[in-house]
């Protein structure tokens, strides 16, 4: 996810985003790789924060029991 000058591309981001949105649709998932911080909560009591997609996803199946 890395392009030539070492920063995310912004296409790969895109498309790992929306495939995250598309495994847990009832998860609100918003991304900075810039920074890095991956999102996903689920109402007033779940919030996950993680360091990139990849961590990000697999705390989701952590909390779906996959």
């Amino acid at each position: 996810m890395r392009a030539a000058g070492g920063g995310p591309r912004h296409d790969d981001t895109a498309a790992y985003l929306a495939a995250l949105r598309r495994e847990f649709p009832t998860f609100g998932i918003v991304a900075d790789p810039e920074r890095p911080i991956w999102m996903a909560v689920r109402g007033d009591d779940l919030f996950i924060r993680a360091t990139d997609g990849h961590v990000l996803r697999q705390r989701l199946l952590e909390i779906a029991n996959r």
